[in-house]
C-alpha cells in the first residue's frame, strides 16, 4: 500500500533550504512528492530510495539554478547550497516519508537499520518520537547518545528533550 505523502509536507521541509520563491517557480516539490509517494517496501529499500532521491534533487537544483546552486531564502539572503546541505536536505525529505510510516515492528526494523547505515537524523528523529517503546532503556539511551554525538545541536534541539539520555 502506498504511503500518503502530502505536497504541503514536502514544501514545509524544502522551504528553509530553498525558499518560497524558488519552490513556487518550478515543479521540484511536486516531483519529490511523487517520488516519495511511489515508495513501496516490497519493491525498494529505504537505502535505495535515498540513493535515487539524493542525485535527483542535486541534478534538478543544479539545472534550475543554472549550475550556480544559489537560492534566495525567505529572509532575502542568497545562499549557495553545498553538498552537505544537499545531504541534509535529502535526509529531511526522507523524514516526510518516515513520519507517514505506521509504527509497527517491520517499519521499526527498517528505520533502525537505515538510520545506522545512512546516519540519518530524520530516521533517528522518528525512532525517538514514534518508536521509543520498541527499544530497551539502554538502546533508547544509546540512540539519544548517537544523535548528540553525530549531529550538530541546531539540527535536533527543536525536538530532542534536553533531559533525555
Amino acid at each position: 500500500m502506498a504511503v500518503p505523502i502530502h505536497l504541503a509536507d514536502v514544501e514545509r521541509v524544502l522551504r528553509p533550504w530553498l525558499g518560497t520563491t524558488f519552490l513556487s517557480s518550478n515543479s521540484l516539490s511536486q516531483d519529490i512528492c511523487a517520488k516519495l509517494a511511489e515508495y513501496a517496501p516490497y519493491r525498494q529499500t529505504l537505502e535505495d530510495l535515498h540513493k535515487e532521491l539524493e542525485p535527483f534533487i542535486f541534478i534538478r537544483i543544479n539545472r534550475l539554478t543554472g549550475s550556480t546552486m544559489r537560492v534566495m531564502l525567505d529572509n532575502y539572503r542568497t545562499v549557495r547550497l553545498s553538498l552537505q546541505d544537499l545531504e541534509y536536505l535529502t535526509d529531511d525529505v526522507m523524514g516526510v516519508l518516515f513520519d507517514k510510516l505506521t509504527p509497527f515492528s517491520m517499519n521499526f526494523i527498517k528505520l533502525n537499520d537505515y538510520s545506522l547505515h545512512v546516519e540519518s537524523l530524520a530516521a533517528m528523529r522518528v525512532l525517538y518520537q514514534k518508536y521509543a517503546s520498541f527499544f530497551t532503556q539502554e538502546e533508547f539511551r544509546f540512540l539519544i547518545h548517537m544523535i548528540r554525538r553525530i549531529h550538530a545541536p541546531a539540527r535536533y534541539q527543536s525536538w530532542l528533550k534536553p533531559d533525555d539520555g
